[in-house]
């Protein structure tokens, strides 16, 4: 009988601190809409109204919840200098405005780094990314009230640890406000049938049906910049070049090597994480959602066309920036700072600027000796 009764209470204490690890594991409630994003079943019933805001655009208009009343819109949470998941995220909002081109909805993009996202950084910012996008509003918020907003979206925006490759934690979902403010879905960015599914929500909400699929396919020149692949492409830090790369070899953060061909070019745009390329942590979206006409009318553009400067054929040497710990090719052109007769490259201005103000605090003691792995200088 006493056996029992411990084991009973054995089993009465397991229980307890099952139930307080489970409580410990709570999201808090800044990170509801992930939740959401997860568990909901996108019924578009209304979830919570949109909170309260003013914050002036990258054109210098002041955008507040009155002034979108009236309009379905979606929301994100971005930072212009991310250089890990701002950059997929913003694909797909670009993705997701060209697939709505026909529909009356407003796009609205919070800068999470109020103290650099000015309206005009943000203006660039979109410049490069949708430059005809008159739908896109892009907000610089203020460090008062950010805390604020991102508790009234519940979604996260805070300072990372020192050190971390991202400066900022912020969440990724996109977020759908109805024309009375009301939040009436949240989808995760991350998965392709959630970003399907909003697009269906904001055609449900403002009800324009779907157009009947394009026959045909673009150019190639045409679906290499509709899909915003020169705005990564076309800049060093973020993504290698892809022309005048056929046939040439690409080497892989797993030591793999493959041959830059047809095949190699579709599973990219396809599958693109599948084979991550060495030195670019960078993500991109998968384009699964071509026609297969489109698919090899892209990877034909991308084989054939020639680069504007001819391809590097030494390796290149990778080296670890000293503020993230991220690989960096270090490349001619690369972000740099001269320190006790040493180069040292960056993955962006943030570590190069944190760095350069106190490069103590990132070298370890002793000579530093950098100990470099080589790169093809390919994707």
């Amino acid at each position: 009988m006493a056996k029992w009764l411990t084991l009973v209470g054995i089993l009465a204490l397991m229980t307890l601190g099952f139930l307080a690890y489970v409580k410990l594991r709570t999201p808090p409630s800044l990170e509801r809409a992930e939740v959401l994003a997860h568990t909901e079943k996108k019924t578009l019933a209304p979830l919570f109204p949109a909170p309260a805001f003013a914050f002036p655009d990258q054109r210098g208009v002041t955008v507040t919840t009155p002034s979108l009343v009236g309009k379905v819109w979606v929301a994100n949470f971005i930072f212009t200098t991310c250089r890990t998941i701002c950059p997929l995220l913003t694909a797909k909002m670009v993705q997701l405005q060209r697939s709505l081109k026909d529909v009356d909805v407003r796009f609205v993009s919070f800068s999470v780094d109020p103290e650099h996202d000015t309206p005009p950084v943000l203006a660039a910012y979109a410049q490069k990314w949708a430059p005809d996008e008159r739908r896109w509003q892009l907000l610089s918020t203020d460090v008062k009230t950010l805390p604020t907003i991102a508790a009234g979206f519940h979604v996260t925006a805070e300072k990372n640890v020192p050190g971390e490759i991202d400066p900022i934690i912020h969440s990724s979902v996109f977020v759908l406000v109805d024309a009375s403010g009301m939040v009436r879905g949240v989808f995760d960015s991350e998965h392709r049938e959630d970003v399907k599914a909003l697009e269906r929500a904001v055609r449900t909400l403002v009800g324009t049906p779907a157009p009947p699929p394009e026959q045909g396919a673009p150019s190639g020149v045409e679906l290499y910049h509709s899909l915003s692949c020169a705005t990564c492409h076309e800049a060093p830090e973020l993504a290698p070049a892809l022309f005048g790369r056929a046939g040439s070899r690409v080497t892989f953060d797993n030591g793999l090597v493959a041959t830059f061909d047809a095949d190699y070019v579709k599973e990219s745009m396809l599958a693109p994480d599948a084979k991550r390329a060495k030195g670019y942590p960078l993500r991109m979206p998968a384009f699964d959602q071509l026609s297969g006409e489109a698919l090899l009318v892209l990877t034909k553009y991308v084989l054939e066309t020639p680069a504007e400067a001819p391809m590097p054929t030494a390796e290149v040497p990778v080296e670890v920036d000293p503020v993230c710990h991220m690989k960096v090719r270090a490349t001619a052109d690369a972000l740099a700072f001269e320190h006790q007769g040493h180069r040292f490259v960056f993955c962006s201005k943030h570590c190069l600027t944190r760095f350069a103000a106190t490069p103590g605090v990132f070298l370890p003691e002793g000579p530093f000796i950098p100990t470099p792995t080589q790169d093809a200088g390919s994707p």
